[in-house]
């Protein structure tokens, strides 16, 4: 019985002696500090041209054991914009894969929001119907991401469902990686193919539908004009102008655009050809402001 209990008392205290053991080594040899990164300065301003190596700039990184870390610093990840900046998050493992961490703010000199371009009227017959495809005449680049045309959404006034003939709003929407929306409504419209006044109607050919410019710079809506369209076929003052001659001074011109605000407004062109009905097309102006920029909103 003695035996046994000595043999009792001998492994706990081999159990203690070894736990302890454990302990030390584990304090003394194991690493449990992560490394540590600092930066010059808590801002940095880059180009959208940049890459990462721009972001690292003025990062450093050293570590207990393994010393100077620097080399192995990753921009681990780039928030959405908030307030026009956005926070880069930067990342580093020592040897012990121990993680350390560091924000910052970042800043762009020359970014601009994405922007949709349109380079038809969203106006369709009644027999096209079945086959509308919004999204043809649209496309959208971004100075970040690039061409961002595939994720262009359209989303269509609930009034254009059931509606034979007639207008409605379709809210013209892209975003890019950083959280910034360019959205733009238009007008869709609907008109009778069988109808005779229609198709004799000579609607204003632009060359561009959507335009952009900043606060208190205001453009010139001439510039735009194309030529004629009628009935589906289009005629440009440079491939037909003979043909055309003094339909483009006879374009009467309505600007509904406010300078001074940013929004999206439009500009109307009106032309009567002889014997037909007036025919108006619609340029949509967005105004950006300093405001908009990097907010997520376009």
């Amino acid at each position: 019985m003695r035996r046994l209990k000595r043999l009792i008392w001998l492994v706990f205290v081999l159990a203690c002696a070894g736990c302890a053991g454990y302990i030390v080594k584990s304090r003394m040899v194991e690493d449990h500090t992560p490394p540590v990164i600092t930066c010059g300065e808590d801002t940095i301003s880059i180009s959208v041209e940049d890459d990462e190596s721009a972001l690292l700039e003025g990062v450093k990184a050293e570590d207990n054991r393994d010393g100077d870390l620097t080399d192995s610093v990753r921009v681990a990840s780039m928030s959405h914009f908030i307030n026009g900046k956005r926070t880069g998050t930067y990342a580093v493992f020592d040897k012990a894969n121990q993680l350390g961490t560091l924000e910052r703010t970042v800043e762009y000199t020359d970014y601009t929001s994405p922007k949709i371009h349109m380079s038809s009227p969203l106006r369709f017959g009644t027999s096209e119907l079945d086959d509308v495809n919004l999204s043809e005449s649209l496309t959208a680049e971004d100075c970040l991401d690039g061409d961002l045309t595939s994720q262009i959404r359209t989303i269509v006034d609930n009034g254009y469902y059931g509606m034979q003939t007639g207008a409605c709003t379709v809210t013209l929407q892209v975003s890019n990686s950083a959280g910034d929306v360019c959205s733009v409504p238009v007008e869709m419209t609907i008109v009778d193919s069988q109808d005779r006044e229609e198709r004799d109607k000579e609607y204003p050919l632009l060359s561009e539908y959507i335009v952009y410019t900043s606060v208190n710079q205001a453009i010139d809506p001439g510039a735009y004009l194309k030529g004629i369209e009628r009935n589906g076929t289009e005629y440009t003052y440079e491939s037909d102008g003979e043909m055309l001659a003094g339909t483009q001074e006879a374009i009467g011109i309505t600007s509904n655009v406010d300078y001074a605000t940013p929004g999206v407004y439009t500009v109307e062109y009106s032309y009567t050809a002889e014997g037909a009905a007036t025919a108006v097309t619609k340029l949509y102006v967005v105004v950006e402001g300093e405001q908009d920029e990097q907010s997520g909103e376009s």
